[in-house]
């Protein structure tokens, strides 16, 4: 009832400063996304936050460079921080193994750049398809990536059914695809998941594709060498 014994001159002057209040504030926060976007994602700061512990990591047996010395495990996922995950050589999924892969390179890079971590993490992939990814075949990936400041070990397992038990532990589920005649193919549907797991073989963290960010997990490992301390 006030605003409108006012002149129309002044109820419009008042009108217009609010949509000018409205468009400063728009102006404001657009700015402030954008410079956000331009600085990148903030992540919290190393140690200043817990992992908690989620489950302790399987311990079946294993393959590495060699048919006839199984090992279990629990041989590569205690005495170093471990970063753990299943890959296939022939997995052709952009949004399965090479996402996974290229997550890792990434870490294995930032690892042999920072000398605070070396010798004290190492990383591990197993395989979901023993039969075409023998030990000599993950050999030679673990020849070509694997270096003394941060190891990456490349395994395998006997048979698919030594597999299982490791992949119903962690809960990744797992299944060969059939074509439209029952017949197997070499495709494997499978989830990514990445499992950060500490020295006392304890998973502390996992990760998924729409979460594998290289840095986070960095921060991550950081936090566990300074609880370490």
């Amino acid at each position: 009832m006030l605003l409108s014994n006012r002149p129309r001159a002044q109820r419009s002057r008042c009108a217009q400063d609010g949509y000018g209040i409205v468009l400063l504030l728009a102006i404001i926060f657009a700015m402030a996304a954008n410079q956000q976007a331009i600085a990148g994602p903030v992540y919290p700061e190393v140690g200043t936050y817990k992992l908690q512990r989620i489950q302790p990591a399987p311990s079946g047996w294993v393959l590495e460079n060699s048919p006839w010395l199984p090992r279990r495990l629990s041989s590569y996922t205690k005495g170093k921080i471990t970063l753990f995950s299943f890959f296939y050589s022939t997995c052709r999924d952009p949004d399965g193994c090479p996402k996974a892969w290229e997550a890792f390179q990434k870490v294995h890079a930032s690892i042999q750049a920072n000398k605070k971590f070396h010798s004290k993490v190492r990383l591990v992939f197993l395989s979901l398809d023993p039969k075409v990814d023998t030990p000599e075949m993950m050999s030679m990936f673990q020849t070509s990536m694997s270096t003394p400041e941060a190891p990456w070990s490349f395994l395998t397992t006997w048979s698919e059914s030594f597999l299982a038990p490791i992949l119903n532990d962690l809960y990744v589920p797992a299944a060969r695809e059939f074509d439209d005649a029952g017949k197997r193919t070499d495709v494997i549907n499978h989830l990514i998941k990445v499992f950060l797991i500490d020295k006392e073989g304890w998973v502390r963290e996992i990760y998924t594709t729409r979460f594998l960010d290289s840095d986070v997990i960095i921060s991550d490992i950081g936090t566990l060498l300074l609880e370490e301390e």
